[in-house]
């Protein structure tokens, strides 16, 4: 039987560069490659994907390996991504539109600057919603301790890694559509990875938390310190509850007849 942990090994070195890092830039640009280049190597489309994701997560890991010796470690590395982002926007509309002029140029440097966009949209994403991700892991670890919050934080993980991967993925296929297929491929390529993950590891702590609050508050009885008494009995000599929609109706409504009350017969003894 082959064991599995060579692989699970590989990819936990990689997964921090790749959803925080640059390493899903060297994975899309050859899956890329591979998938333009297809008819020439005689490959279909799903041959050429399936050799493109292979050497597309090898480049990755030599990316990996590259920024470590590069930067020191994994943290000074992603560090420089995030801060070198608006440089490769920059550097993608300066360096677009050679040889061209008026309209046909703006838009080679505007198709440059998105493209940079692109490159980083996993990068973005991940940062995006790993902001949305840390208050439900510090309510893990709140509510149910190290052990909840440490398997809610793998959970969280399995999500955001699937979101990225499948991002870096549609990116590439996507690619040939000008100026907005990268962007488009990276925002459906993580909707799909991370909706596919969560239906994997189930609902987080915080969808859980909601639920059950949302729960409890439909299943609250209704009390009679809820509904005030009007004073009366009914039939069987139980008190009636007054209806609070109704509480503008006064059943003695004639004693506070303000007419009445100012003429006095409300006061006068028909009995002598």
């Amino acid at each position: 039987m082959v064991s599995i942990m060579p692989y699970v090994r590989r990819i936990a070195s990689v997964y921090p560069d790749f959803v925080l890092g640059t390493g899903n830039e060297a994975f899309s640009q050859v899956l890329e490659n591979t998938l333009k280049s297809r008819k020439a190597h005689g490959q279909s489309y799903w041959q050429a994907l399936k050799v493109g994701t292979k050497d597309g997560f090898k480049a990755a890991e030599k990316h990996n390996n590259i920024m470590k010796a590069k930067y020191g470690n994994f943290w000074k590395s992603t560090l420089e991504s995030i801060k070198t982002t608006p440089t490769v926007i920059k550097d993608g509309w300066k360096n677009a539109g050679a040889g061209k002029s008026g309209f046909a140029k703006f838009f080679s440097k505007f198709k440059g600057a998105m493209g940079g966009i692109g490159k980083r949209m996993p990068l973005i994403g991940t940062l995006l919603i790993a902001g949305f991700t840390l208050p439900n892991i510090f309510s893990a670890f709140k509510d149910k301790g190290i052990v909840g919050g440490v398997i809610e934080t793998g959970k969280e993980a399995v999500k955001i890694g699937a979101g990225a991967g499948a991002a870096a993925v549609g990116a590439a296929l996507l690619s040939p559509i000008p100026v907005v297929g990268p962007i488009l491929g990276g925002l459906i390529g993580w909707t799909l990875g991370e909706t596919l993950a969560s239906k994997i590891v189930g609902k987080s702590h915080s969808e859980k938390k909601a639920e059950q609050e949302t729960q409890t508050a439909q299943n609250i009885p209704l009390t009679n310190q809820q509904v005030p008494f009007n004073g009366y009995l009914n039939m069987n000599g139980n008190p009636m509850y007054q209806n609070p929609y109704m509480s503008m109706f006064n059943p003695n409504i004639m004693n506070d007849d303000f007419m009445e009350t100012v003429s006095g017969i409300n006061r006068i003894n028909y009995l002598g």
